[in-house]
């Protein structure tokens, strides 16, 4: 393998040298084959690499700051590829990646862009009948990706799993088994490669059997398509199709099942250790941090336990640093124990 120079290495936007991966590698050149595409049928043509470093300068302005850098590292991997079959030299590759930098600048990146939008802006909060409505009107379609929309929505707020989780995960008993969709053997996030999630009231047993036919749905797409990000992003559009015209239903999406869950699991008196171990977190912090807030759980079924803790997936989470930094100064770890802790009440002896 030839010794790639300097610029064609992909570094982020603090001059971090990302780490790669045979998946990352493959992702870059499946998306590099659609953006010839795309940008082929805009200008009825055949395009070459130039034509797209041009299209993605002149866009660069009205470009999310990440989008640009997902197009500029796709760039890069082409010409990587380019460069160890001998087709491209040196002095090329650092022609072509220096003409990828808007005229601009990096300020110029995104400078038209009126609104940031993130999934972080998606919402946390949703009220168990928005998602029944939501899940009947998919059904109703009688479409067989709304079929799946549905099912994600009715069962999402139940499993707490990612969207992509869902692909390809098994049903054994009423044990769920799920690949967790940000683990990779570079990066290692979360709890492991795979966990098991463990259905008690979660999911009935007379649901079990559209439960079955939604994995089954699930598994005939990724067998057809293989790429699950294609699938998940079907499936979001699926269902802002399906919001148009619905006001209520503005920033609901598929994620938001996963964070209501996390909110209906706390109040239900679930630990954060025994949420990040059924959510794949490798710390204890991570769900309150970023998903819904206790207080906004559903008001939980007396005598329903809906997920069985694994004691496997437990044992691997970690205090927080928050949590560590609490410990040591003999504070309490959560809100709940700061209120116990306050309105304990006085001793009987007390003179007060």
């Amino acid at each position: 393998m030839r010794r790639f120079p300097e610029c064609l290495e992909r570094s982020d936007l603090a001059g971090i040298v990302r780490s790669r991966t045979p998946e990352t590698e493959a992702a870059y050149r499946q998306r590099h084959a659609g953006m010839e595409r795309t940008l082929a049928r805009k200008l009825n043509r055949a395009v070459s690499l130039v034509d797209l470093i041009e299209d993605i300068r002149s866009r660069a302005a009205n470009l999310k700051v990440r989008s640009f850098y997902l197009y500029r590292a796709t760039i890069l991997q082409h010409c990587r590829d380019e460069y160890e079959a001998g087709r491209l030299d040196q002095q090329e590759a650092e022609a072509l990646v220096a003409r990828l930098m808007p005229e601009g600048g990096w300020p110029s990146i995104g400078s038209n862009v009126s609104e940031v939008r993130t999934s972080a802006q998606s919402r946390k909060h949703v009220k168990p009948e928005s998602f029944g409505t939501l899940a009947s009107l998919a059904y109703s379609k009688e479409h067989r990706t709304y079929q799946i929309v549905g099912g994600l929505l009715e069962y999402g707020p139940e499993l707490l799993t990612r969207p992509r989780e869902l692909l390809g995960a098994q049903l054994i008993g009423r044990h769920l088994i799920v690949r967790s969709a940000k683990w990779s053997p570079t990066n290692r996030k979360g709890t492991g490669e795979f966990r098991k999630i463990g259905l008690m009231d979660a999911i009935l047993d007379w649901e079990l059997p559209d439960f079955r036919k939604l994995l089954a749905l699930l598994q005939q797409d990724l067998d057809q398509v293989g790429d699950p990000t294609r699938l998940v992003r079907r499936y979001g559009g699926a269902l802002r199709r399906l919001r148009r015209g619905v006001p209520w239903a503005i920033g609901i999406t598929l994620k938001s099942t996963r964070s209501q869950g996390r909110a209906t699991l706390a109040r239900a008196g679930y630990t954060p250790f025994e949420i990040a171990s059924i959510m794949g977190h490798a710390s204890a912090e991570t769900a309150a941090s970023h998903y819904g807030k206790a207080n906004k759980g559903w008001k939980p079924v007396p005598g329903r336990s809906p997920l069985a803790i694994c004691v496997e997936e437990l044992a691997k989470v970690r205090a927080g640093a928050r949590a560590k930094s609490k410990i040591a100064r003999q504070q309490p770890t959560t809100v709940t124990a700061a209120r116990s802790a306050f309105w304990a009440p006085k001793s009987s002896n007390s003179n007060v």
